[in-house]
């Protein structure tokens, strides 16, 4: 599984590092680290545990080795998948991974900046990205949104066929929340051999070497640059549009 590749990848990068705050917000959580690093995953608020008490982990996590906060990236809980995959993106979305690796150029800006597309492609968007659905129509010959919320939308594809629909896509877009909830593998083996295969969103864990292994080309995710404000964003149920004023997008893209 994925997710278990992460956590072995950021158990290997942890040390001695601790959970210095959390916050479970609405739209997305947040932990920072001892070394003031933030990461964020996003909060699949409708799957959480009922009753007043959402997370039923130990407490307390502030002061807790960023190691034992891992695991619960393991969990059949998605609240407790969420709090590890943050713990794990503090690890990984740092300065140093905006340097450019061996076969990758790291770029900062929007996604749709570095796609190269044509009118020749079918592009495939697994998880609804408003804001990029009119500029990927005006540049693609077409666009199919698989979505579970069909009400977000109009035209909207159920994610049950994905299997079906995907792997007539050239470019396909796949949401970083699908590493959460377990859908990411089916998605990505959907999407077979199309030329362009990106991870997109602030849950995207820049780790390209694990990646690359399931074919992704693309990685777009974000790093924090004034993590106290980012903090104050989630704990006030903000998402994406209010707190990347105070992050920089970051783009890994493979050299083929």
């Amino acid at each position: 599984m994925l997710l278990e590749t992460l956590k072995t990848a950021a158990l290997e990068k942890a040390g001695d590092s601790k959970v210095r705050d959390v916050r479970m917000g609405l739209g997305y959580t947040a932990v920072m680290l001892d070394t003031g690093s933030v990461g964020l995953a996003y909060t699949f608020r409708d799957t959480a545990a009922a009753g007043c008490t959402v997370f039923q982990g130990t407490r307390p996590l502030a002061g807790s080795p960023a190691r034992n906060v891992l695991e619960y990236m393991s969990s059949d809980a998605s609240l407790e998948r969420t709090l590890g995959m943050a713990t794990a993106n503090a690890l990984f979305n740092t300065a140093c991974a905006a340097r450019s690796m061996p076969e990758w150029q790291s770029s900062e800006g929007d996604l749709l900046d570095v796609l190269a597309l044509t009118k020749d492609d079918r592009v495939g968007m697994v998880g609804y990205f408003g804001p990029l659905v009119p500029v990927i129509k005006q540049r693609a010959g077409e666009l199919l949104v698989f979505e579970e919320d069909l009400t977000r939308a109009d035209g909207l594809y159920s994610g049950s066929r994905v299997a079906e629909l995907l792997p007539t896509c050239s470019v396909v877009i796949i949401t970083a929340t699908s590493i959460i909830n377990k859908s990411f593998e089916h998605v990505a083996a959907a999407a077979g051999d199309s030329r362009i295969k990106a991870v997109l969103g602030p849950s995207t864990p820049l780790v390209p070497e694990i990646f690359r292994k399931h074919g992704v080309t693309h990685l777009s995710g974000c790093i924090a640059v004034d993590p106290e404000k980012i903090l104050r964003v989630v704990s006030e149920a903000g998402g994406t549009r209010f707190f990347m004023k105070w992050s920089k997008k970051i783009n890994l893209v493979f050299n083929t």
